[in-house]
């Protein structure tokens, strides 16, 4: 059985080379592990204007018809992408909510109500260099319960890194009464 003292210096070169390794490590270069995107929106609010021609369905319940309606509302906006943190990324998924609101102030639907919307999107490209920027414009049809046109459009836009990490960041912007 080995003595105190003959594990002695097994000790010492474990924790040399610990400490050796972790010193080493704080002189690799370090890199961001975190999403820094600056999303803004223009025009903020966007304006809501009167639509023609784009409808949706709405599905009847036992023997009603579905119904086809024209959706009252549409408003265009871009959304500008700024990259700060020195990470370049790609675009990977774009989602487009549009809630009724009063003063930026989500208003929830009551009694089984619920908002139609749809959008098309255009972007400048799928990649967003570092230290760069990108844009996403959207078309953004609506119909709400409560039949105004001011409404809160919450876009959430996903990204991955070189390294396949992903990333997600949202803006919320207002469509103006």
């Amino acid at each position: 059985m080995p003595t105190p003292s003959s594990t002695a210096p097994w000790r010492r070169a474990l924790a040399a080379t610990g400490f050796l390794l972790g010193a080493a490590a704080c002189d690799a270069p370090t890199e961001s592990t975190s999403l820094e995107v600056t999303l803004s929106a223009n025009p903020d609010p966007a304006q809501p204007a009167a639509s023609t021609g784009v409808t949706y369905k709405v599905e009847g319940q036992d023997d009603d018809p579905d119904e086809i309606r024209t959706y009252p509302w549409k408003t265009s906006f871009v959304v500008n992408i700024q990259e700060t943190g020195g990470l370049a990324v790609d675009i990977t998924a774009v989602t487009l909510k549009v809630q009724q609101a009063s003063g930026g102030i989500v208003i929830a639907p009551s009694g089984g109500e619920v908002e139609y919307f749809r959008f098309n999107s255009s972007a400048s490209g799928n990649r967003v260099a570092a230290n760069g920027s990108a844009s996403v414009g959207f078309e953004v049809w609506y119909d709400l319960p409560n039949k105004g046109r001011e409404a809160l459009v919450t876009v959430t836009l996903g990204f991955q890194d070189d390294d396949d990490r992903s990333y997600s960041d949202v803006i919320a912007v207002k469509i103006a009464p």
